[in-house]
């Protein structure tokens, strides 16, 4: 099953949008990723922008199994699920499961009005015309465009390649 999830930040986000974003590639070792954006608070009073992201993985977990595994990534970055108005709180990090399909094409799926350009941006359908973020998950330079990133080989050897086409760039992380 592949699914189409969203990332967001507003404590700390660089730092844990990235490190979250490594941690993502270490589980599903691939995963499609749109730029990275900076927002302001969506139905919530805040002084602080978050960063959001769509990433797409493939994974035999149940949606609810998925979504327990965030969870616990979620409360690791420190965000507080027992507070019952979390969703109204500042929060180091957010990852919800927005859709799911047995194939990876999500281009007509429905997601929030700030997250539509970037949907449409990992479709090849138009670049995004938002402020983007460059992050440095494993110690790659990603954020201003779409890309796919993959798990590098036991032995170490990874490599990254630039498509030049309106695809998405194809990074190869070599394991640490």
């Amino acid at each position: 099953m592949f699914y189409l999830c969203s990332i967001g930040s507003n404590l700390e986000p660089e730092q844990h949008v990235d490190r979250a974003l490594g941690e993502l590639l270490t589980r599903f070792q691939r995963l499609q990723l749109s730029s990275v954006i900076k927002t302001k608070p969506v139905g919530m009073h805040s002084r602080h922008d978050f960063l959001n992201c769509l990433f797409v993985i493939e994974s035999e977990h149940s949606p609810q199994s998925l979504k327990a595994e965030f969870i616990a990534m979620e409360q690791a970055h420190g965000r507080n699920r027992s507070d019952p108005l979390c969703k109204v709180h500042d929060r180091p990090l957010d990852i919800d499961i927005l859709a799911m399909r047995d194939d990876d094409d999500f281009h007509a799926a429905e997601v929030d009005a700030y997250l539509q350009d970037l949907l449409a941006e990992l479709y090849g359908e138009q670049p995004a015309n938002v402020q983007k973020v460059v992050l440095t998950p494993c110690g790659v330079a990603i954020g201003q465009a779409p890309v796919y990133l993959s798990q590098g080989s036991d032995d170490g050897q990874g490599a990254a390649t630039v498509h030049l086409d309106a695809r998405p760039r194809h990074v190869v992380i070599a394991q640490q």
